[in-house]
């Protein structure tokens, strides 16, 4: 009795099988096509930055606000710090 379900059971592997593979085909290539299209959404985005523009903007505030901005340098370095320290101890 049990060998006649294990051979029903063969014949269907297959085409259950070739299902599976359609299916994860299916599921790979609407990934693969949403990452595409994020990709060059994100690109267009970021060709439209005129960094020249947003440079001389920061130069402006520092030249207008040098205290604050130097806080938030040293701020932003002391967290860059405490990222790198932790994944320094962690590796190890």
């Amino acid at each position: 009795m049990d060998e006649s379900r294990k051979g029903s059971a063969d014949e269907g592997d297959p085409s259950r099988f070739a299902r599976a593979k359609d299916f994860a085909s299916d599921k790979y290539s609407a990934a693969s096509d949403a990452v595409k299209n994020q990709y060059n959404r994100v690109r267009e985005r970021v060709d439209d930055i005129d960094f020249g523009e947003i440079t001389d903007q920061v130069r402006g505030y520092v030249r207008s606000n040098p205290g604050k901005a130097l806080l938030i340098s040293i701020g932003a370095g002391f967290l860059i710090g405490l990222l790198l320290r932790r994944s320094d101890e962690e590796e190890e």
